[in-house]
């Protein structure tokens, strides 16, 4: 009878569209009884790219309402319980909340037990307000933007996934942060891990000083590089491996659908003009006049034949990976031609690649700490710009070009290693 009431008060409340959300949102907090979930899975399967918007509305609405609740606890809750409760069983709750009172709000924020019942009990017992208001804002958010994402992503067939499924995964999610928080507060456990921190330590300190720190400066490459080489050498194992086995369409659909959301004619006269920089001709170009400053201007002949290496190099290098892959481009939307295979996507591995080396090279050779921090931003910025313009403008799927840039960014590796190699042993011979 019960959950009949609650299924007609969502049909009704559901007609008021956000407004009837953000009702029952802050509602739900303090005192009413229909969970918000109901509402924002109803309004998100009607309209699921603004899932979203629906997940950010109940989020806030829920917060203030949890707000609202904890001033319920401070100004009548107290009195109720010392009708009710026995003293000493009040002042063992008031331990218990001032212990772990951020938690207790945030797993019940996050989880099927009732929020309600914890915002008013936060006021009654006095927990530290920002302490509420920020485990509130965490856990509400991370649970109504895990349903407003699936919903996004998936439309109708997240339905079924939350229904069954999401109230487990809330429970567990916070089953494993209990245990890790209860994990790390054991003194012994904490003991331990330092006694074992300081011997690897010791012993990691004492292979730097004996095996890498002869080596200087090229030693400290060698290790950086050689850690940063393998991250993006994994990467691109991972998505080549869920390429193979056909596990990336939810990813790509995903961040497909967000970058639709900025669609105009003005967006794509930016993506075209924002992609040309990333062609062939620009960066040969841009790499002749580079080419002809260091050699002729700073009498940097290595530099100069590293930036054409690495132009070079990931471009042959893309070249046989699309032809080991053979992945087709997308074929809907596309706003201007392309011609060959899509994985990974050649823009956004040889301009990783490319204006990767011109801004190490300009980091290392500028005097000036403003125009590093800045040319190195400028380059980083334009390299991520580029991959979005291909995904944009429907020539690639997000994971070529997360692919793109996991191999470029290893071919950069491998040069700015080289280049160092060169120069220790020149200062060395």
């Amino acid at each position: 009878m019960f959950s009949q009431w609650l299924q007609s008060a969502a049909e009704f409340l559901m007609v008021y569209g956000s407004l009837g959300l953000f009702l029952v949102s802050f509602a739900e907090s303090s005192f009413f009884p229909l969970p918000p979930d109901i509402l924002l899975i109803g309004l998100s399967l009607g309209e699921p790219k603004l899932a979203l918007w629906y997940a950010l509305l109940t989020t806030v609405a829920s917060v203030l309402g949890g707000i609202f609740g904890y001033f319920i606890g401070i100004k009548a809750g107290r009195p109720l319980l010392q009708k009710w409760i026995a003293p000493e069983r009040i002042r063992k709750m008031e331990e218990l909340f001032r212990n772990y009172g951020g938690w207790a709000v945030a797993i019940a924020g996050f989880t099927p037990i009732p929020y309600k019942v914890f915002t008013i009990g936060a006021g009654i017992f006095r927990i530290n307000k920002i302490v509420f208001v920020v485990a509130s804002l965490l856990s509400r958010g991370a649970r109504f933007f895990l349903e407003g994402l699936l919903l996004f992503s998936m439309g109708v067939k997240a339905k079924e996934f939350l229904s069954s499924y999401l109230e487990i995964i809330t429970v567990v999610v916070a089953l494993v942060v209990m245990m890790l928080y209860l994990i790390f507060r054991s003194t012994k456990i904490i003991i331990g891990f330092r006694k074992l921190w300081i011997k690897s330590r010791t012993k990691l300190e004492d292979l730097y000083t004996k095996k890498i720190s002869p080596l200087g400066a090229f030693g400290n490459y060698l290790i950086g590089g050689l850690v940063l080489g393998l991250v993006f050498i994994l990467l691109f194992a991972k998505l080549a491996e869920d390429l193979i086995n056909n596990e990336l369409k939810l990813f790509d659909q995903i961040v497909i659908d967000v970058i639709n959301l900025i669609n105009s004619p003005l967006t794509t006269l930016i993506m075209k003009g924002i992609t040309s920089m990333g062609s062939p001709a620009t960066m040969i170009f841009l790499a002749l006049v580079v080419l002809v400053y260091l050699r002729k201007v700073k009498k940097h002949f290595w530099d100069s034949n590293m930036v054409i290496t690495a132009l070079a190099g990931s471009w042959i290098m893309n070249e046989i990976l699309k032809w080991a892959f053979h992945r087709s481009r997308p074929d809907i939307a596309r706003l201007v031609k392309v011609t060959g295979y899509s994985f990974p996507s050649g823009h956004a591995m040889i301009s990783f690649a490319f204006y990767g080396m011109l801004a190490y090279l300009m980091w290392i050779n500028l005097k000036t700490k403003k125009l590093k921090y800045f040319f190195t931003s400028l380059f980083l910025f334009l390299v991520f710009a580029i991959g979005i313009s291909r995904i944009y403008l429907g020539v690639h799927y997000p994971s070529d070009v997360l692919a793109g840039f996991a191999a470029g960014g290893f071919w950069l590796v491998g040069c700015i290693l080289g280049l160092q190699a060169i120069r220790y042993y020149r200062s060395n011979v």
